[in-house]
């Protein structure tokens, strides 16, 4: 397979940095182009301080097992290219990181190779003795935000010059630190910069100056723009990572969020957002008023739509007049973490004991501004009282809320694994492999079938599809209830509306024209048929990720050895 480095043709680089995302493709499954927020941040901020960059996201390729193994094999052969190469870990591709270094690791003995990102964030140490072991020489490891030392790194002509960073050498192994940024410093960091976005480039870019989607469905366009506000979390949760490798919360002011927003509009074309801080959006209602007063004072609400992660405790103390506001600004749904509505569990995952009460709190509020509610909930936690969980998929069903169900999962370093959890009824199923034991995340994923448990699941599921059957697409302030409506939308608004800049009509328009005459195009993972799900289980070989293995080892438990290969033979036939 060809990997093609954002941007092209640009000759000898200073830095390649690589996000190497293979996991829905080893589970059978196209996988949805995006950009890396983190690298492009990067990039552009070395850009700025007249650094060449370029950056492979192996997001939005096409399903097969071998993709760590056909990038290892494209470093080798392009090698030369590059003076320094940057990797992005974090526990979904460890194991897929170690496959490509494991291929081309002899053609990088004369390069710097640096490791960044959450993983390298909260375990340095570990990291770089795993490269070590693995035969890398001249590592350098970024703990924390990397726009000034990696700006250092490439400075420098030895890695062991840079105070900070965890470094491998010559043989000389050096401890470095964790390192931040200020709110001065980050407050002034460059916008995205758009040469070096690769969903833009690659996708976006090319289907809105063709006018035509091609084989890309309409996520292309809602798929949205992901952007931060603030990097660091002041919560500790016991399962999140993110506490570890942010020291402070650092934050934009309002006005350069919106510029930025305002800026991405105009120059490629997008209106769709969604603020992807891991922790939280807003952390207080002065940021969030003045946000939505910037962006309803330069019209803009007239064509962005946004959504943002919150937390109950912040979200529910907002008066209903903000949620008002919010809704007018343009976001039309409020997304936050509930993760359990059992006190014993909120507890172990130190959450707020009374989450339950805080979310009905936060619906009545949405309920009167018009506004979605989209909630996530943990399950498979080993003490979990089914009751308490069957009474809040009930809530959430009853009163139209969609819930984003997450099987519990294991982070390297964070608190969960500490808190004494019976686990005797469980297993430890590595999420990428098992290259990197002590690096690796775990799916917690009980020994025995429960009945309930998937009923209740799929309860959810079927509750959630019918929620987003009825919610109707959004264009900025536009709401598309009808055949109709899109096309006066297509045919006159939206052309006719000055304050809607050129390149996001074009957008808007060729979203509109899929919807009034949409193409058949193959399913993605998220989409797939239950059907279609249970052949790739079945049929999946040794070289399945431990993942898939384990859905089939469960499914073959289940259904009894014989009956298992009864249908396994049938598919395989082409009888099913």
């Amino acid at each position: 397979m060809n990997f093609t480095p954002t941007p092209q043709n640009i000759g000898q680089t200073d830095l390649l940095l690589i996000n190497p995302d293979f996991s829905k493709n080893e589970l059978g499954a196209y996988s949805a182009p995006e950009n890396h927020l983190g690298l492009n941040r990067l990039a552009g901020y070395l850009d700025n301080v007249g650094h060449s960059c370029s950056i492979i996201d192996t997001t939005g390729r096409k399903s097969g097992t071998k993709g760590p193994e056909e990038l290892g094999k494209w470093i080798l052969d392009n090698v030369n290219s590059f003076k320094t190469i940057g990797f992005h870990t974090n526990s979904w591709n460890i194991n897929h990181i170690l496959r490509i270094l494991d291929v081309c690791k002899t053609s990088l003995i004369n390069k710097k190779i640096l490791f960044g990102g959450p993983l390298a964030s909260s375990e340095p140490k570990k990291m770089t003795e795993l490269f070590v072991e693995s035969g890398l020489q001249n590592i350098g490891l970024v703990q924390g935000m990397g726009e000034e030392i990696t700006d250092k790194i490439l400075t420098k002509e030895r890695l062991s010059d840079v105070e900070g960073l965890w470094v491998y050498e010559n043989g000389r192994f050096i401890e470095g630190k964790q390192i931040t940024l200020s709110q001065e410093k980050y407050e002034n960091t460059p916008f995205l910069n758009l040469n070096y976005n690769t969903f833009y480039q690659n996708y976006y870019k090319p289907v809105i100056e063709s006018g035509d989607l091609d084989d890309y469905s309409l996520e292309l366009i809602f798929g949205s723009q992901g952007l931060d506000v603030n990097r660091g979390c002041p919560f500790n949760c016991t399962y999140c990572s993110v506490p570890q490798y942010e020291q402070k919360m650092v934050t934009y002011t309002p006005k350069r969020v919106v510029d930025e927003l305002e800026y991405l509009a105009k120059e490629a074309g997008f209106f769709m957002f969604t603020f992807t801080n891991s922790n939280i959006m807003f952390y207080d209602e002065m940021w969030i008023t003045e946000f939505c007063q910037e962006i309803i004072g330069r019209g803009m609400n007239e064509y962005i739509n946004w959504t943002a992660y919150h937390h109950p405790s912040i979200i529910a103390k907002l008066p209903s007049s903000t949620f008002n506001l919010m809704k007018k600004a343009g976001s039309d749904t409020i997304v936050f973490g509930i993760q359990s509505f059992d006190e014993k569990i909120l507890k172990t995952f130190l959450r707020p004991i009374n989450t339950k009460e805080l979310t009905e709190i936060i619906r009545d509020k949405t309920i009167h501004s018009g506004q979605y509610l989209v909630v996530d909930y943990i399950t498979g936690v080993p003490g979990e009282d089914l009751d308490i969980i069957e009474k809040a998929f009930n809530y959430f069903i009853d009163n139209d809320i969609e819930c984003r169900n997450y099987q519990l999962k294991f982070y390297p370093n964070t608190k969960l694994p500490l808190m004494n959890l019976d686990l005797s009824d469980y297993d430890l199923v590595p999420i990428t492999g098992e290259l990197a034991p002590e690096l690796n995340a775990y799916a917690i994923v009980s020994k025995h079938p429960n009945p309930r448990s998937a009923k209740l699941d799929g309860l959810l599921r079927e509750a959630n599809t019918e929620l987003i059957k009825k919610k109707p697409p959004r264009f900025g302030k536009y709401i598309v209830d009808s055949a109709e409506k899109a096309k006066e939308l297509y045919e006159k608004e939206i052309p006719d509306n000055p304050n809607i800049p050129d390149k996001v009509k074009r957008a808007m328009r060729v979203a509109l024209h899929e919807m009034l005459y949409p193409k058949q195009r193959e399913q993605n993972l998220d989409k797939m048929d239950p059907v279609e799900m249970m052949r790739k289980v079945i049929l999946a070989d040794n070289d399945a990720p431990p993942m898939l293995k384990a859905m089939q080892a469960k499914l073959k438990n289940e259904l009894g050895e014989d009956k298992f290969n009864e249908i396994k033979d049938k598919y395989e036939n082409g009888n099913l």
